[in-house]
């Protein structure tokens, strides 16, 4: 459950986004709903009924700017994104506050089977329309060329020097001249179930727009197929056909999701590389079963033998 301790902050800020003082109370949410904030529950006769109040460490002041502006933006052209009442400065710490609306429905809460059968062609269809939307509106982000997103990888994964990540390299590299990017849309930069408010069998909400930039779709695509393979090949396949029924068939996808299970594979090779030896073992628990998923489906769409033992 989330911590019940009233943010001291939390009364100015308040005051700041609605022009009046606002009662609030601290609201217990299913452990993983809210890691980057606290949740509270209004009591104003012009407030939302819930909000969350999200603290952006100095590090990360550039990601808490971009997901104010792409949310914003996203409202305007009536894409399901929570609203906007506030973002400002801490101070004190330095800290980057950004205040939200807390929609209300439901979330993965670690079920995602159960949950994709529920929403998954929602799923699907929501990232579709996103990448349907026209970007001119969101000018300032960056763009992402695939063949930067590649370089940075590749040093990571040379850099880890784990010999799966290295055959998965191996294999992307033999592939990557023949790529050629499709049209640039906006791309959410982490789309998987953990980023969607649903009321089944619809999405009412998407999150997590940190890491917005403008780019080839399939960075999404590859990405949400990833972290669902990572869970069963099945449930990429069928996000993938969900996909396609709505925005029409994309090339080379099994490249896309390939270089997305790489990275998140490399991302779980350099928590592990950084932690004590005390800390690995409970970690590895944690981490081998999504570690084993993400290198099946990478068997799956290459052909690869990743599996040590096989998993039959």
């Amino acid at each position: 459950m989330s911590e019940l301790t009233p943010d001291p902050i939390l009364t100015l800020v308040l005051r700041l986004a609605f022009g009046e003082p606002v009662r609030a109370t601290p609201v217990p949410v299913v452990a993983g709903a809210s890691d980057t904030g606290q949740v509270f529950a209004l009591h104003g006769l012009h407030t939302p009924a819930q909000v969350i109040l999200r603290r952006y460490l100095p590090a990360r002041q550039a990601q808490a700017l971009r997901a104010f502006h792409v949310m914003r933006a996203l409202r305007a052209l009536r894409f399901p994104v929570p609203q906007v009442y506030y973002l400002g400065w801490h101070g004190h710490g330095g800290d980057t506050l950004l205040l939200a609306e807390w929609v209300a429905g439901r979330r993965v809460a670690g079920q995602p089977y159960a949950f994709f059968a529920r929403v998954g062609e929602d799923f699907a269809y929501t990232l579709a329309r996103l990448h349907a939307l026209p970007w001119d509106a969101l000018q300032d982000l960056p763009m992402t060329p695939l063949r930067y997103a590649f370089s940075e990888l590749a040093r990571l994964v040379r850099r880890l020097e784990t010999w799966e990540l290295q055959e998965i390299l191996d294999w992307l590299e033999g592939h990557l001249d023949r790529i050629e990017e499709l049209p640039r849309v906006i791309v959410h930069g982490s789309y998987s179930l953990e980023s969607v408010v649903a009321q089944p069998p619809q999405i009412v909400a998407v999150e997590g727009w940190e890491h917005t930039v403008i780019a080839d779709p399939r960075f999404d695509v590859g990405f949400a197929s990833a972290m669902l393979g990572a869970y069963g090949v099945p449930l990429s396949d069928q996000f993938l056909e969900a996909y396609q029924a709505a925005a029409g068939p994309l090339p080379d996808l099994p490249f896309w999701e390939v270089f997305s299970a790489l990275r998140l594979l490399a991302r779980v090779a350099r928590s592990l590389s950084t932690l004590r030896a005390e800390q690995r073992e409970r970690f590895l628990a944690q981490a081998f079963p999504y570690w084993q998923g993400l290198l099946a489906l990478v068997e799956a769409r290459t052909g690869l033998q990743l599996l040590w033992p096989r998993q039959r």
